[in-house]
């Protein structure tokens, strides 16, 4: 088959590799949509924490946002046809630790990560995925189905946080996470969403798919603006998708007395100014999430229901040799990218 391969930073070839065979556990599917994200560019620039760390093998496929048909099932797997649309989870633990035990598999230190660490993943013709990882998702397109990843990182914060119909939510973060981040928090009944971001039609983008406010962080008065939206109470939740140190002063700023801060970027190494006194003073809450552990079931339910829709998201689409061109499409937000889907 053939399929993009990382062999070293700024080195992914498009190549043939034997096709992969399901277990007894396992479902063979032939990938029909992979998205690409800012995690594939930080594999691409080998600039990602597990292949900085040498904690991945290398050459690996990578891809964790896909969907699929199922064309083979292992002898063990019953809840499978071929013909089946499906995707799979990203992180994929050992089914035997304490955390995997407790549900918190987003934590097994014997995992794998589907296109990330030790498991290949969607930038292929074919992937094979453990049934227990594997989700139907009859009822979208493959397409749709395919950002079932990127809604589950959206999801779990939103979970997690325990948002509410008494709530005001910021959403910090214009890319398709804090796309996806504005419908989770409209499904969970947010009393208003207001989402910051850096560029127009992206945050138009996010206009229609729910905010009540969008406003660019760059703007000297963005966190008055977050006060008076607010009738002066701030925000009861944030949920942080940029990544970067200077969205914290905004942050800070917004958040109101017994509020709950999610995180989920990745500083890439980078460190935060932050003033803990108010934050302790006023009873908040910092959490970090990661993935989207027990999360896919219902952000398939979500899109098939309408609450949740990846549309407006998906705006450039280009066969899977030109991974290297959607690379640097995304990189530079060529003619106004949000989401690149690949097509094997």
């Amino acid at each position: 088959m053939k399929a993009i391969r990382y062999h070293g930073p700024k080195d992914c070839r498009w190549e043939d590799v034997p096709e992969p065979a399901p277990g007894p556990d396992d479902v063979l599917v032939q990938v029909t949509a992979a998205g690409i994200c800012a995690t594939d560019i930080e594999v691409y620039d080998g600039v990602m924490f597990y292949f900085t760390s040498g904690l991945t093998r290398v050459p690996i496929i990578p891809g964790h946002e896909w969907a699929g048909k199922v064309v083979e099932v292992g002898a063990n797997v019953r809840e499978f046809r071929v013909g089946d649309q499906v995707t799979g989870e990203c992180s994929v633990g050992c089914r035997q630790c304490d955390f995997c035990k407790r549900g918190w598999y987003n934590q097994c230190p014997h995992r794998t990560e589907t296109g990330l660490l030790n498991r290949d993943g969607g930038f292929a013709e074919f992937i094979v995925m453990p049934r227990f990882n594997t989700f139907k998702c009859n009822g979208m397109t493959a397409e749709a189905a395919a950002t079932i990843e990127p809604t589950g990182i959206a999801l779990y914060p939103t979970k997690v946080a325990g948002v509410c119909p008494a709530d005001n939510v910021a959403v910090i973060g214009d890319g398709p996470i804090g796309l996806y981040m504005v419908q989770t928090a409209k499904a969970y009944g947010a009393r208003q969403v207001l989402l910051i971001g850096s560029r127009e039609n992206r945050l138009a983008t996010g206009r229609t798919l729910g905010a009540d406010h969008a406003l660019r962080y760059r703007d000297a008065d963005v966190v008055a603006q977050v006060r008076e939206l607010t009738a002066g109470h701030g925000v009861d939740v944030v949920l942080e998708g940029v990544g970067k140190p200077s969205v914290w002063p905004i942050i800070a700023g917004i958040i109101a007395p017994r509020g709950r801060i999610m995180m989920t970027g990745l500083f890439a190494g980078q460190t935060c100014d932050v003033l803990f006194d108010p934050l302790v003073v006023n009873d908040v809450t910092i959490r970090g999430t990661v993935g989207a552990p027990n999360c896919w079931a219902e952000c398939i339910d979500l899109h098939e229901r309408g609450l949740v829709t990846a549309a407006p998201i998906i705006t450039h689409r280009l066969p899977l040799r030109d991974f290297e061109q959607a690379v640097e499409m995304s990189r530079q937000r060529t003619d106004n990218a949000i989401k690149i889907m690949l097509q094997p």
